[in-house]
């Protein structure tokens, strides 16, 4: 549905010249200098700043005043010519009644009659404040590379969090309205998925996890383990320096550990599994906090962030919205997605996915919280492939007794369904452009 496209959006960014002596007619010794490491600059060409950040306001002007000294003087003062940066920015304040929510997600209207009462003298929620805490680091610690500040509405990706509380029986819920970005993380070794591994930060684990109960190795595996044999080879040749050292044998040991991980956990899968990703410092850090497992309407919590941005889902998620989500291209690009949270109603220990059991309980929930009993919830379907048979190594004809192979499984996930899904209840995405 529309509303469940917003349900699901519920839960829903930079030359040196040697010169030497002239040659004599006696050969001299050349003396060996040092050279200066080379500072990296850009090419000589013309550059637009305004063009170069997207979505920066830009404001430029030139001061110039007489000196005191002659030009020869003047060209090593470093301050006779140079930048001042000034980065400004006006941090929003968090939506906190009906008008400014529904400004940003219209369909909660409809879709959750109960909204007024549970904003009833609500106040941001203390991760609000949290969250502006940490984009700001995050903008001081890389103003000195202009190319990593992102963008702006990447910046701005959060309208609001909210810890609400049913008056009537108590029930509580995280309701974030953000945009939302693309993970692609995960892998599983047990079910037979696509993985999607195009996005620069994938990773092959989600904190959401299990332990691994058949013979098929991770996908993620062998590749992590040759990484860790090249590196442990360039370990070994001795040339290192200690820096080099120093960050060689910090990514071995990361690699180490990710390998025992493939070995002992299936992981859910980006491409394959609807789940939605709050910020590290949101998830588990107390009682009133949601944790990895809590349902989401309409999946659950899956994964955890970077703490200085806000609104992630999984690919799978991310295309019941728009088809064309990918590594690249995210499916909403304003706050205005809500995700709602049901904090302690994880299910342990945590086990393969079960769709029809996560869609009954977010049902359930959604209903506690006073959600109209006419969206239609969008059905997600099992994109599993049973294992294809295993070629039969050449051998004798067996004997009369010997019993026939057993047939490969054909999967784990018990959500495993052919039907067609019903319509959808996430946000169109003619809306989203």
């Amino acid at each position: 549905m529309k509303g469940l496209q917003t349900l699901a959006s519920f839960s829903v960014l930079l030359i040196a010249v040697l010169m030497t002596a002239g040659c004599s007619k006696q050969p001299q010794e050349k003396k060996q200098t040092p050279h200066p490491e080379k500072e990296p600059v850009l090419p000589r060409k013309n550059y637009d700043m305004a063009r170069l950040f997207n979505g920066l306001a830009l404001k430029t002007s030139v001061t110039c005043a007489q000196g005191t000294l002659t030009t020869l003087s003047t060209i090593p003062e470093t301050n006779s010519y140079g930048a001042d940066i000034t980065l400004h920015v006006r941090w929003p304040i968090a939506a906190t009644n009906s008008q400014e929510v529904l400004a940003a997600t219209p369909e909660l209207g409809i879709l959750l009659p109960s909204l007024p009462l549970l904003l009833e003298g609500v106040a941001p929620s203390p991760d609000f404040a949290g969250l502006l805490e940490r984009k700001e680091r995050s903008l001081r610690a890389n103003l000195a590379q202009l190319q990593k500040l992102p963008y702006r509405d990447s910046l701005f990706d959060c309208q609001t969090i909210l810890d609400l509380k049913h008056p009537e029986n108590g029930r509580r819920v995280l309701f974030v309205q953000a945009i939302m970005n693309v993970n692609t993380d995960g892998s599983d070794g047990d079910r037979n998925l696509t993985i999607d591994r195009l996005s620069a930060t994938f990773q092959p684990q989600t904190n959401y996890r299990w332990l691994k109960s058949g013979n098929h190795p991770n996908p993620c595996l062998r590749e992590t383990e040759s990484r860790f044999a090249l590196l442990s080879a360039e370990l070994g040749n001795g040339s290192l320096t200690p820096e080099n050292k120093a960050s060689l044998i910090k990514e071995l040991d990361y690699l180490k550990a990710t390998t025992e991980e493939l070995k002992r956990w299936d992981f859910l899968v980006g491409a394959a599994d609807p789940f939605i990703v709050l910020p590290s410092f949101m998830v588990g850090k107390s009682s009133a906090q949601p944790g990895i497992g809590d349902y989401a309407v309409p999946a659950i919590l899956g994964d955890m962030g970077p703490g200085s941005k806000i609104g992630e889902a999984s690919l799978r998620l991310c295309r019941a919205i728009d088809p064309a989500s990918g590594a690249d291209r995210r499916p909403v690009s304003r706050p205005e997605v809500a995700y709602l949270v049901f904090p302690g109603t994880a299910d342990k220990p945590f086990s393969v996915p079960n769709y029809a059991h996560w869609a009954s309980r977010c049902h359930a929930l959604w209903k506690e919280l006073g959600g109209t009993e006419t969206a239609e919830w969008y059905e997600w379907s099992s994109l599993e492939k049973p294992w294809p048979t295993p070629t039969p190594s050449p051998s004798a004809p067996p004997s009369p007794s010997t019993s026939p192979e057993t047939s490969p499984s054909t999967g784990t996930n018990p959500a495993a369904s052919s039907a067609p899904s019903s319509t959808s209840i996430l946000p169109s995405p003619a809306t989203n452009r």
